[in-house]
């Protein structure tokens, strides 16, 4: 069962996600049908560990298997969703890697997901590093974080 709550007036997200870079590229996916993106992952389950929500939700998303290299921080994000809902997310980040980088020949970058019923459809693209900032990636806070790994960071982030 995902960490997700809702009011009447208010909605909670506990959310993971990679960052997976490879060969001077971020692995982003495209977010719904707006030209923006975000890095794969998704929501934490109850009873289980982000580090373990990390590494279930990346194989959900991607059908590779990943290891986390390293914890990179956290953004606390107040926000209204597309639904007009006012939502309170914290997101953890976490650097991932490929246990077996072979298996990036066999990935494809338009996959769907089932997930508990719920039909996604992702879009991956490759984004090069050196042209992240011309890129609409949210939150957008975390761009110079993923250049420049500029160590464990904490983001409070309020849009409401």
């Amino acid at each position: 069962m995902d960490i997700k709550i809702k009011t009447d007036d208010l909605k909670f997200k506990f959310r993971v996600s990679a960052v997976f870079i490879h060969d001077g590229k971020l692995l982003v996916d495209k977010y719904r049908t707006e030209e923006s993106y975000c890095l794969p992952g998704g929501y934490v389950n109850l009873g289980e560990t982000s580090n373990e929500g990390m590494i279930r939700e990346i194989k959900e998303e991607t059908n590779l298997d990943f290891k986390v290299v390293k914890f990179m921080g956290i953004i606390e994000n107040f926000f209204t969703n597309f639904d007009k809902d006012k939502t309170h997310e914290i997101d953890f980040y976490y650097k991932v890697e490929l246990n077996e980088v072979e298996d990036l020949k066999k990935f494809d970058l338009n996959r769907i997901e089932n997930d508990n019923g719920f039909i996604i459809h992702h879009h991956f693209k490759w984004i090069e590093l050196s042209k992240l900032n011309e890129c609409n990636l949210l939150p957008n806070s975390i761009k110079e974080n993923i250049s420049n790994d500029t160590g464990i960071f904490h983001y409070v982030i309020k849009e409401n």
